[in-house]
């Protein structure tokens, strides 16, 4: 594993702190935790960001106009 060190403000330090202790983690499983869902999200939203960049790029090469996809949608959504 590698080292990583940051700067934190006093407060958010004593809030690591307290919820370290009432977890009986370190703060450096805290942290580590913390960075892994934060990658985890960003990758969700890259994750989206390209399957809705796919999406417009497919009904763009159809043909589809926005006003088609409302409908489809409503369509899919009455339970046609």
């Amino acid at each position: 594993m590698k080292e990583i060190r940051f700067e934190i403000s006093d407060e958010l330090r004593e809030a690591i702190e307290a919820m370290a202790r009432a977890e009986g983690k370190t703060i450096d499983e805290i942290g580590a935790e913390a960075m892994r869902r934060y990658v985890e999200s960003q990758q969700s939203v890259r994750d989206l960001t390209d399957l809705t960049s796919w999406g417009q790029r497919h009904a763009r090469e159809k043909g589809y106009k926005p006003s088609d996809v409302e409908r489809a949608l409503s369509d899919i959504r009455r339970g046609r």
